[in-house]
Order: structure tokens, then sequence, then C-alpha cells
């Protein structure tokens, strides 16, 4: 946790409604992972339901990652930005650098489960196990295990 506290670049991930599904997804699967802190909906909250969480930072492998459900329609914050138009894209991808077989196994299987895989599982010239997947979120994941990991 005190490499995330210092961390100067933050992955920050804004979902249509299913924030709090994605971060318990991503932390079950990455070890070294958590939730760091959470916002929630209060009661009366203009466009939320009580309890709808609303901002979250938490860590994968360690890194700290921050994440948002969109603001619903009269919500605060729900005018500053053109929110509908706004998507996840395969061109900004989280790289994964897996440290075994196992691992990359686990978290390809993890990601690409009700997903989409861009790149199925191969090693295609520059690595020894490579895949590149968008997960059922539409997040996109390039998934890497080095020459020098493989047993």
């Amino acid at each position: 946790m005190s490499s995330a506290a210092t961390q100067k670049l933050t992955v920050f991930l804004a979902f249509p409604q299913d924030a709090e599904e994605a971060v318990t997804f991503y932390t079950s699967l990455f070890d070294n992972s958590e939730v760091v802190n959470t916002i929630r909906a209060r009661a009366g909250e203009p466009g939320w339901v009580e309890g709808t969480l609303q901002h979250a930072v938490f860590t994968l492998a360690g890194q700290q990652f921050m994440c948002i459900n969109i603001p619903p329609d009269g919500a605060r914050g729900s005018d500053h930005a053109p929110w509908d138009s706004y998507a996840f894209s395969p061109a900004m991808a989280v790289y994964v650098q897996c440290d075994s077989d196992e691992e990359f196994d686990r978290v390809f299987e993890g990601l690409s489960e009700k997903g989409e895989v861009i790149m199925p599982v191969g090693t295609y010239g520059f690595s020894a196990k490579f895949a590149w997947v968008n997960d059922r979120f539409g997040v996109s994941w390039r998934i890497n295990l080095s020459e020098s990991k493989v047993k």
C-alpha cells in the first residue's frame, strides 16, 4: 500500500453503472488488491439510489486505481460532461505483467469470461505468452508472460 500512496499516475475508470461489481471482481482476481476507500450516495441525493457506489479508490497488484459510476441525470456533476457519449476503448488498455503461467491463465480466464478476446493467447514473436481482452465491463487488458518467466 505504501507504493500506492506515493504513486503519481493513477488509472481512473468511469463506469456507466456497474463500478462496484467491477471493483469487487478486479480485487478478487489480482493478488495484493484491496478496496481502499469508497463514497456512496446518501439518502435523498438527487439522481442517485441511496447506497450506490459513486467513487472508489482500490489497488490491483499493489497499484492504485480510481473509479466512479457516471452521475445519473439530475445528479450533481451530471452536467459537467457529456457522460452518455463516453465509453471504454481498446486504444487504452491496462497492461498486466504476469509472474507465472498459472497467474497468466487465471487472469486471462477471469478477464475474458463474458468479455471479448481481441488477441487469443499466443506468442506473437514478442512474448512467451500474450493475450488482449476486453472484459465484461468494457475495460481493455493486455496480459503478458515474458520469456524470462517461462519455466
